[in-house]
């Protein structure tokens, strides 16, 4: 570590030594090309996560690019597609309930007014399945891009807290990437995902949706909300934890140094101002490519999420709006089901948490 501080002054100093903006910024400009984000461009491409791509925002983050970094225009090109599905869906819905309700009003009860009636249920359980199984799949891919994008983003930012003398938050990204991957996404994908799927398959079966599979299917819901509120807990707060101490560790380097340099007769004073500029710009750039590696992971992220969200939504409106017209059975079912997508969505959104949190070292001055 002490061996890189001496590099890394020795590249940097030159530039600070007389410490005018133009020369800090060219430092920055130095430290910057030394990150390669071929790997997030073209990751970037592959997902559509949008028009700028991670080496351009990380450009205009340390102001080598004036650009805009948002496209609000443009997200919202995006989100408008997703919201005519939602209202096509909820349409259906209410439609099967009204379809329930006329078949109650014109069957005999004591003829075929049960057949019917368990006719329509039927229909309405594989209608709901079958809108909703587009959104279990894209949501278990969302999952695995996450992953997939903590696996990308590791090379780079690995490197540059290395390069930059921070091993000891070099050292933990991959720790909390190994954690994330290897027990936590397998604890969601292997428990947390099946029984809320299952809860939720079995509440659509129910025929009345007040029978014993309902009650199955709830407590499967429930404990799939607490298995995936103890794993993020756990991994949140030993990420934090590890987080913090690495941080400061990283921190007593700059402390050393400065007081090695500050001892030099003469020109300790000037040799310590350096130091402390060189490692500023240093933290600049870290915080900077930390920055870029959020928003990369936030974009290939936000459109599932947003899609499960609002099917999820047109369920719940859809069973607000439809209990007046089929009963309290068929607003149950859909309830059941939209339950099931709010424990996935959860899992996107905690997934997406846990990840943000392993790029945590990236981010903060520390010590």
């Amino acid at each position: 570590m002490k061996r890189t501080a001496i590099v890394l002054l020795v590249l940097v100093l030159p530039l600070l030594l007389f410490a005018e903006s133009d020369e800090t910024q060219d430092a920055v400009d130095a430290l910057v090309g030394t990150i390669d984000l071929s790997e997030w461009d073209a990751w970037f491409r592959d997902n559509d996560a949008g028009d700028v791509l991670p080496s351009e925002i990380l450009k205009q983050l340390v102001g080598t690019q004036t650009s805009d970094t948002f496209d609000t225009a443009g997200i919202l090109r995006k989100l408008t597609p997703s919201l005519k599905p939602m209202l096509a869906k909820t349409a259906l819905l209410i439609g099967l309930a009204a379809f329930g309700a006329a078949i109650d009003g014109v069957t005999d009860p004591r003829a075929i007014g049960d057949t019917a009636g368990a006719a329509f249920r039927v229909c309405v359980s594989v209608a709901v399945l079958a809108l909703s199984l587009t959104e279990i799949r894209d949501t278990l891919a969302a999952v695995r891009t996450v992953e997939r994008t903590g696996e990308i983003l590791l090379p780079a930012i690995v490197g540059y807290l290395t390069f930059s003398g921070f091993t000891n938050s070099a050292s933990l990204v991959p720790a909390s990437y190994a954690l994330l991957s290897d027990v936590v996404l397998r604890v969601l994908e292997g428990c947390v995902a099946p029984a809320a799927i299952i809860g939720g398959v079995l509440i659509v079966l129910d025929a009345n949706g007040t029978g014993r599979l309902t009650s199955v299917g709830r407590l499967l819901q429930r404990a799939a909300k607490w298995a995936l509120g103890m794993t993020c807990s756990v991994y949140l707060l030993i990420t934090a934890v590890r987080s913090a101490v690495a941080k400061n560790a990283d921190g007593l380097l700059l402390k050393t140094t400065r007081l090695a340099a500050g001892s030099i007769p003469a020109i300790g004073s000037l040799l310590s101002e350096s130091v402390d500029s060189a490692y500023q710009c240093l933290r600049f750039v870290k915080n900077a490519l930390g920055l870029t590696g959020c928003m990369a992971l936030l974009s290939v992220i936000w459109e599932p999420v947003i899609s499960v969200f609002l099917t999820r939504s047109s369920l719940r409106a859809a069973a607000l709006l439809s209990e007046p017209l089929a009963g309290k059975p068929y607003a149950e079912l859909l309830r059941g089901m939209g339950d099931t997508l709010h424990v996935l969505m959860l899992s996107e959104l905690a997934v997406t948490a846990m990840a943000l949190m392993m790029l945590a070292p990236m981010l903060g001055t520390g010590g």
